[in-house]
């Protein structure tokens, strides 16, 4: 059976989202066996500070591996850095679209224009899912994450014939039944993000596409009333100016990635093609492997490091709670002071 291009954009959509929670649970795994690294390492440096005769074998661990030490001291700092990175761009996302939506919606009508509420009573739409704001310019689009509206100008109210401006309206209520602008939120963030990722900028523009020709699939019947689509885009890309502050907006616009859309307008056989694999990305998920798999080593090598003091009197057990019992010689080096002292250590479990 062959798909309709909004059961494509979903799919889209899906595979995207699938990227993005395997990445996620990576990075949240190794984000986890650090921190519990660098748990392991306050303990010991936390002990040393409680215990006046000190585990002098736990103690001169910082000492006797100075790599590791730096590097769980570093990679600390990173984890703290790409949390505040994710806070960062999450915000500036949400703000520059809600700036995008106060800037329009302020000179929005109190009451749809008389033209604009018969379209929208003939094709069946409700008129509270509809905002008409007082600008001469073409303008339409998709907005709001949790309750999508449509935004449409009184300019093109007026440049559009009736069969061309239901065609803008069934468009753009696609987007709103598929909660695009929620979509393109999430899609933007993570792609923001996981920007370091080979490939990932394909399946992007693979949804893109199939998210507005799905659109065009509603406004056109299936693509079996084709002009009335065609001269809608024509007349608002003819007089619209592009605005460079849509590649960082998480909304639906009317006259997003043209070619692909006029391509099937004008051939019904075309299918966008997608190129994903090649040499970049071959080079891309190399380098991503790469740095994976030496943070894997990293971590090996830092539990041996440690597992290097359980062979001596003062050690940790992972299962239970450990004790080392060292004579004052070999603890504080002063037999005098103290004879035979006792230098009880407790740890927490700790998986390797």
């Amino acid at each position: 059976m062959k798909q309709t291009f909004a059961q494509r954009s979903s799919r889209s959509f899906g595979q995207l989202a699938l990227i993005f929670i395997a990445v996620a649970a990576l990075i949240s795994f190794l984000f986890f066996k650090i921190a519990q690294r660098i748990k392991l390492l306050a303990t010991v440096f936390i002990h040393k500070l409680e215990v006046a005769c000190g585990c002098t074998q736990m103690t001169q661990l910082a000492a006797m591996h100075p790599f590791i030490t730096a590097a769980i001291v570093i990679l600390s700092v990173l984890i703290f850095a790409f949390i505040v990175f994710l806070v960062y761009k999450f915000v500036t996302l949400l703000m520059q679209t809600r700036k995008f939506y106060r800037e329009h919606l302020k000179m929005a009508k109190m009451s749809l224009s008389s033209r604009l509420k018969r379209t929208i009573f003939y094709l069946g739409l409700e008129s509270n899912v509809i905002t008409e704001i007082k600008v001469n310019k073409p303008v339409v689009f998709c907005y709001g994450l949790v309750r999508p509206r449509i935004c449409v100008s009184s300019g093109l109210v007026k440049i559009l014939k009736q069969d061309e401006l239901q065609a803008v309206l069934l468009h753009e209520n696609q987007h709103r039944l598929s909660y695009d602008p929620l979509k393109l939120f999430v899609i933007k963030f993570f792609q923001n993000i996981f920007f370091f990722l080979p490939g990932l900028k394909t399946f992007i523009n693979k949804y893109l596409t199939f998210s507005e020709l799905a659109a065009d699939e509603q406004a056109t019947n299936n693509f079996t009333d084709r002009p009335k689509l065609a001269r809608a885009i024509f007349k608002i890309t003819q007089i619209e100016e592009q605005n460079t502050l849509r590649a960082g907006l998480a909304t639906s616009f009317f006259t997003s990635t043209i070619e692909e859309r006029v391509n099937k307008l004008a051939d019904d056989s075309y299918l966008p093609q997608f190129k994903i694999w090649g040499r970049g990305f071959v080079f891309g998920i190399s380098a991503v492997m790469l740095v994976v798999l030496a943070t894997f080593i990293f971590l090996a090598d830092s539990t041996k490091a440690f597992d290097m003091h359980n062979t001596g009197n003062c050690a940790y057990s992972e299962g239970d709670h450990s004790s080392c019992n060292l004579t004052s010689e070999s603890v504080c080096g002063n037999t005098n002071i103290l004879n035979q002292k006792s230098c009880e250590v407790n740890y927490s479990p700790v998986d390797k």
